[in-house]
């Protein structure tokens, strides 16, 4: 299997290609975007933990042997369409999603990383964008980590193919957390049901419109979140939470949606 699905409520998809580094060919991309498909649309999934087996790789990105086998303009296009499709589904997937990284975050694994809302990362690791050194470019995955560590930096690894060490990465912003590679998936855990203590539709609809208002202008993003935090506050939950906490007692979730 090229990846592991775990489910309920903290759902856990887990490259399982290690002795490649969790190298991306069709079939695990495809994988992917069926995976976080399939866990976002469960109602019972509160938060998916992005992990991979081994200790070299979090993902090394494409799996270059299966790219060299791409001959031709349309299978070239659609190898790395489907790589774009899957950076999108993972932002745009409604549940919260965490990163857990280590060793060598490279290229398409580094846009993984990037399309995430959090990152819980090794110490002694690496990120980086060396395809210029192999004749490629990080077109797909440059969106996602721009937006992270901004224009300047990202062109940078882009043109210079260069490695930079986990603690670089937290400096500039790209990671929620440094730990020891032995703590890294006790971390992600920690989040994750710190997370789903929330409720179900809160949590949702608020990753919703946090992802609509990054794409959106300034005063149309606070017009935007100005409506949907009415819609949150005549859901059922919101009442729920504001009477719990009048009356002293942890909440009682029903997750009925608000009509919208």
């Amino acid at each position: 299997m090229n990846i592991q699905i775990e489910r309920k409520p903290i759902g856990k998809i887990i490259l399982n290609r290690p002795e490649v580094r969790n190298a991306l060919n069709r079939e695990t991309i495809q994988d992917l975007i069926h995976a976080f498909s399939t866990l976002g649309q469960d109602p019972e999934v509160r938060v998916i933990i992005l992990s991979a087996q081994g200790e070299k790789a979090f993902c090394a990105g494409a799996d270059l042997n299966e790219v060299a086998t791409l001959k031709t303009v349309e299978s070239v296009r659609h190898y790395f369409s489907l790589m774009a499709t899957l950076i999108e589904t993972i932002h745009q997937v409604s549940v919260p999603v965490i990163a857990a990284t280590f060793g060598y975050t490279l290229a398409g694994g580094m846009g993984l990383a990037a399309a995430a809302d959090f990152v819980i990362a090794a110490e002694d690791g690496y990120f980086g964008l060396p395809e210029v050194k192999i004749g490629l470019f990080p077109m797909v995955v440059m969106a996602p980590i721009s937006r992270l560590i901004g224009p300047r930096r990202t062109l940078e690894l882009a043109l210079t193919g260069r490695l930079v060490k986990t603690e670089e990465m937290n400096q500039w912003g790209f990671c929620n957390a440094v730990v020891p590679f032995s703590e890294v998936q006790r971390r992600a855990m920690e989040l994750a049901e710190m997370i789903s203590l929330g409720s179900p539709l809160i949590t949702r609809m608020g990753k919703e419109a946090w992802s609509q208002a990054q794409d959106l202008e300034y005063h149309k993003a606070v017009e935007y979140l100005k409506n949907m935090v009415s819609l949150v506050a005549m859901s059922e939950d919101s009442r729920e939470g504001i009477k719990a906490f009048q009356e002293k007692r942890p909440p009682q979730w029903s997750s009925t949606p608000a009509s919208r």
